[in-house]
């Protein structure tokens, strides 16, 4: 696998924890567009015409790429948990998720959170990346 798609994979994982918040802060933005202001003094409006804002908010919401993405990445690296053992869940959390890990591989090793040698540790660690770049459609046959 290349390196690049390594690196793309990792740092959509670091973003996993944020991901909520980031569909969240994009719905909003959806629902409460900023509205130009209007210069036009003294011109007049239509009193009656009634706006159907609720309606595009919310077909616009169910068809934004940003958020249909978003939700796609959260529900790869959910299944790809699902199916990790807890070995490589530990690894992934320590490495990935957490604000300011604590631990490397062979620190994980050494303290006994996990219980495989560090050529299966790394093993563990890159068949993940390769399971979610296989979901995230970055994974190239080489």
């Amino acid at each position: 696998m290349k390196r690049t798609t390594i690196r793309k994979v990792e740092d959509i994982l670091r973003d996993y924890p944020k991901i909520d918040k980031y569909i969240e802060k994009r719905e909003q933005e959806l629902r409460y567009p900023t509205v130009p202001r209007d210069d036009n003094v003294g011109g007049g409006k239509a009193q009656y015409k009634y706006g159907s804002q609720t309606l595009d908010t919310l077909i616009t919401i169910d068809e934004d790429r940003r958020i249909n993405a978003l939700k796609r990445q959260r529900n790869v690296i959910d299944d790809c948990l699902d199916d990790a053992g807890k070995d490589t869940g530990v690894i992934i959390n320590e490495l990935y998720f957490c604000k300011r890990p604590q631990y490397t591989i062979d620190g994980l090793i050494t303290s006994h959170l996990i219980n495989v040698s560090r050529r299966n540790a790394f093993r563990l660690k890159n068949s993940f990346i390769k399971e979610c770049a296989k979901g995230f459609g970055l994974y190239d046959v080489d």
